[in-house]
């Protein structure tokens, strides 16, 4: 994981690439699905070859099928023979099956690649931004404790407990003008903070990791422990406890199984079974998307439900384009050399 961060993230590249959407749709999670959106824009080019190359290789299959029945009929027991009988026969075709499976091989490896640093570099971001938001909420309350003590209605007041009630009232009057500021950022529909996961945990950091993050002394912890106590209880008393509720993270489950049926029921002949692989698929992913989704923030996830539409997308479209090409043409013209047939010719001159 390491290594693919070096290679793909030098200099934080997704995240200057999403701050870049962020910076004027001012809200990280649409900033997210139009990044996803345009990156998938991007990738299309690959994605027609693939689906150029799958739709070789079906057609090359369909084509070479009788005499491939005929060898492994002849062959079944003997694997080795089998192998290279096949390759016999693909070179006769002249036949490339690793140029046709490359592209399919590079895109299988790009989206990896870009999945798993975008996932390690959004929660490393996800945590610097939950830190940093929290923070400006801290200084806003200790900024405005000092302020309010310059104020004419502060130095009004006669008791001390009147004006550690104002100066408490002022204080948290300013955090919520702050929190509305960071809210605009950080909250998405029903989510109000897209750096935590859409469950039913606070949408602020956790106070021990705070000050562990900041180094505090003993002292400084129990005074900012007071703090965000204060800051904390009064935003969770406005706007709830629960950061969201899990509705993206089924979605994301949801959405991906329906990909998979779509891709399925587009790649799989009329009146075929689906093969192994495709229904261990259909299982594996949904699951994988719903446990990364559990544990990563609402911005991946985001991306996760978007990546997931696009390719649904672009893959039917690709793919009714590809079967009307095909009804266009023959199978057998994908081969492009004629089985290797000598005729003799037999010629004779006669005197006149």
């Amino acid at each position: 994981m390491e290594m693919l961060n070096s290679m793909m993230l030098s200099g934080n590249m997704w995240t200057t690439i999403i701050n870049f959407f962020a910076d004027w749709i001012v809200n990280y999670g649409w900033a997210i699905v139009v990044f996803t959106i345009c990156l998938k824009l991007v990738l299309a080019p690959l994605d027609i070859l693939q689906r150029v190359a799958s739709n070789k290789q079906a057609r090359v299959n369909n084509a070479l099928k009788p005499e491939m029945d005929a060898l492994q009929a002849k062959y079944g027991n003997n694997r080795e023979k089998l192998n290279q009988e096949q390759n016999k026969l693909y070179k006769k075709y002249n036949v490339n099956m690793a140029g046709i499976c490359l592209p399919m091989l590079i895109s299988l490896v790009l989206t990896l690649v870009i999945f798993f640093t975008l996932f390690s570099s959004i929660r490393s971001w996800g945590n610097d931004n939950m830190f940093s938001s929290y923070n400006e909420l801290d200084k806003t309350y200790v900024s405005a404790s000092i302020n309010a003590q310059d104020t004419d209605e502060y130095k009004a007041l006669t008791t001390d407990e009147e004006k550690a009630e104002y100066v408490y009232d002022y204080s948290i009057n300013a955090v919520k003008e702050k929190y509305d500021d960071i809210s605009k950022r950080n909250s998405w529909l029903w989510i109000k903070n897209v750096w935590k996961s859409d469950t039913n945990t606070s949408q602020f950091v956790d106070f021990d990791k705070y000050a562990k993050h900041l180094k505090l002394s003993e002292e400084e912890k129990s005074l900012a422990k007071e703090r965000y106590n204060a800051i904390v209880g009064t935003i969770q008393t406005e706007e709830g406890e629960s950061n969201g509720y899990y509705i993206l993270i089924v979605l994301a489950a949801l959405v991906t199984l329906a990909t998979q049926l779509l891709s399925a029921k587009l790649s799989t002949p009329s009146g075929q079974k689906l093969n192994v692989m495709n229904k261990v698929m259909m299982a594996v992913l949904p699951i994988s998307m719903f446990i990364f989704a559990m544990t990563s923030n609402a911005v991946f996830t985001l991306y996760i439900i978007t990546n997931s539409i696009m390719s649904a997308i672009i893959s039917t479209i690709l793919t009714l384009i590809m079967r009307k090409k095909n009804k266009n043409s023959d199978s057998e013209s994908i081969l492009l050399k004629k089985k290797n047939v000598e005729v003799v010719e037999y010629s004779r001159n006669y005197k006149k």
